[in-house]
């Protein structure tokens, strides 16, 4: 097997950043936290290129180019110095990656006639810089195939300049304050019950909507794109446990939506630099309209996104981590405790999630070559349905996973939508 070569001196390891020290706690031999980010082209993708590509741009993003490891305290993460392989598209989306497999990557490219997919472990990025990634990655791909100029810029990184120290740097820790803790205690929510599938099957289904009349419907109710698609889900939500639940009690229904932290502070971080807020209703005031969800969810987001709060949110979560009885505890027993911890108040506190990765932009020079954009996140290790955004252009692709064979709810979500005028065309791996 060939090996790429790296200096000693380019060999280093990294403390893993504060959010993304949970996920390789609470993986087991089922589950992992895997998302994925995926591109189509014009034309058929040629494998050999496409592999050329990815040895060019690997040792080029640092935070991709490293593999984990079990310390007695922490995981962490070390240089890689051995070459990723791309892999043929053929098994179902974002199952569970051997961690300590793949030549050591936590990722892994793969390719299926038009398409080029990227699936990440969350230790190591979010989807922005899985995004930055996947572009650069493209636009590699496109100078090979036709020898085309494309300027850095626009999240495509220059592959002939050495790796920004700033793209490592650990966001939480360098711009946490620590005068005021926000808690995290929250309610539990509502969970969509239905037939479990085996670990091995992941249900998707795509919507793809123009996003013009996305925003135009958004727009009637003063809301944003995020907010519109939020407060459609749970009113769905709402619906489906209201048929569900007979005895007339119920628990809140909650979406938890990721806040990019990128667009309140100037960091060039390419690994995780998330937060989340979670909208919700609780049904037990009574039946709520449409209007009275889109409403709640829009003044719940607008004050809730600031800067403030949500630092106050995630100093709490570095501060846990930097406890001192927390630094010694033995990595086995962090394990456990993360597990419990993560089980009891993790996904417990929303009923699903939606992440909108934006709007995809890349350099003009590679536009006319890309057809479509998508993400998509990988089954949850408990709720049993999660939505993921992206668009492109006047496209707009919605990607529901679920764990469960039953699709009512995301059929009812689609309905709904056009209902309110909107097309949707609808691709589903279920035959």
């Amino acid at each position: 097997m060939r090996e790429q070569q790296i200096p000693k001196e380019e060999y280093a390891w990294y403390k893993l950043d504060n959010a993304a020290k949970l996920y390789p706690a609470i993986m087991n031999n089922k589950w992992v936290a895997i998302f994925r980010v995926w591109v189509e082209l014009q034309e058929d993708i040629d494998p050999v290129l496409l592999q050329q590509a990815l040895e060019k741009v690997t040792p080029r993003i640092q935070s991709f180019h490293l593999r984990l490891h079990r310390g007695m305290f922490w995981y962490y993460l070390e240089s890689n110095h051995k070459i990723p392989h791309i892999q043929p598209d053929e098994d179902q989306p974002c199952m569970r990656m051997e961690i300590f497999g793949n030549n050591g990557y936590l990722f892994r490219v793969r390719y299926f006639q038009k398409r080029i997919a990227l699936e990440v472990f969350h230790a190591i990025a979010d989807g922005y810089g899985a995004t930055v990634f996947l572009k650069t990655l493209t636009a590699e791909y496109l100078r090979l195939k036709y020898n085309i100029s494309i300027p850095a810029e626009k999240g495509v990184l220059d592959v002939n300049q050495p790796p920004d120290p700033e793209e490592m740097e650990d966001a939480y820790g360098k711009y946490s304050k620590f005068g005021v803790l926000r808690s995290r205690k929250e309610s539990t929510a509502y969970q969509v019950k239905g037939t479990p599938e085996p670990q091995q099957i992941v249900h998707i289904i795509s919507g793809y909507m123009p996003l013009d009349k996305l925003l135009t419907e958004a727009k009637k109710y003063g809301l944003s794109l995020t907010e519109y698609l939020v407060s459609v889900y749970i009113y769905v939500l709402d619906q489906h446990q209201r048929r569900e639940n007979h005895f007339g009690k119920y628990k809140e229904v909650k979406v938890s939506v990721p806040v990019n932290m990128r667009r309140f502070y100037p960091s060039k971080t390419l690994r995780n630099f998330s937060m989340y807020v979670n909208p919700g209703i609780n049904p037990n005031y009574g039946e709520f309209t449409f209007e009275e969800i889109a409403s709640q969810v829009h003044h719940f987001m607008r004050g809730e996104l600031n800067d403030k709060l949500l630092n106050a949110r995630m100093a709490k979560n570095v501060s846990s981590e930097r406890n001192i009885i927390t630094r010694v505890m033995p990595l086995f027993v962090k394990k456990w405790v993360l597990s419990l911890v993560y089980r009891l108040v993790g996904e417990s506190r929303f009923t699903s999630t939606i992440s909108n990765i934006g709007i995809f932009q890349v350099p003009d020079e590679m536009q006319e070559h890309i057809m479509h954009f998508g993400m998509m996140l990988g089954r949850q290790r408990y709720n049993s349905l999660a939505a993921a955004v992206g668009s492109y252009r006047n496209e707009l692709c919605m990607t529901f996973t679920r764990g469960i064979a039953e699709s009512d709810v995301i059929q009812e979500y689609f309905t709904y939508l056009v209902k309110a005028g909107i097309p949707v065309k609808v691709e589903s791996n279920d035959e």
